[in-house]
């Protein structure tokens, strides 16, 4: 039996460039675990998870780490302290289409409230991860192509 995850939990995910790590800093009652994933890739499975913890964040997401570490898609290799960077629930956004494939409007939330915006999104606001749960396999797409909230698709 799978070891439950817990705040703190470092994860191992292994793509095409080297190992990258993640963190779960947070549990969401609907959303699940959030993972703050780190910048930069590893050959070895580093010995200092301090270490990896204080490396700046790609980006954020939620993701089914309980189902994938069971699953064997990624690996619990220790569990740190969140960093006080990381320890506060990040602002998250999104939109709907409509009938034409354009966006809005636009939502901010903050795990509890939603807010909708009567403008378009700032630049501050862009750099906020986009809300929903991602998979495995756009996980890893996400690392390898050094992926950023910013440059998600607006």
């Amino acid at each position: 039996m799978t070891k439950r995850i817990k705040i703190g939990d470092i994860i191992q995910i292994l793509t095409s460039k080297g190992g990258s790590y993640a963190q779960v800093t947070h549990k969401h009652s609907r959303y699940g675990h959030l993972l703050r994933v780190f910048d930069g890739f590893r050959a070895d499975r580093p010995n200092n998870l301090a270490e990896v913890v204080a490396s700046p964040v790609l980006f954020s997401a939620f993701f089914p780490v309980q189902k994938a570490v069971g699953e064997g898609l990624v690996a619990n290799v220790g569990n740190s302290s969140v960093s006080a960077a990381n320890s506060g629930f990040p602002t998250f956004r999104t939109s709907t289409r409509d009938r034409e494939g354009r966006r809005g409007p636009w939502w901010l939330w903050n795990g509890e409230t939603e807010v909708m915006l009567t403008r378009g999104l700032s630049d501050e606001d862009k750099k906020y991860p986009v809300r929903g749960i991602i998979s495995a396999p756009l996980l890893i797409e996400r690392i390898e192509k050094g992926y950023r909230a910013e440059t998600h698709d607006l």
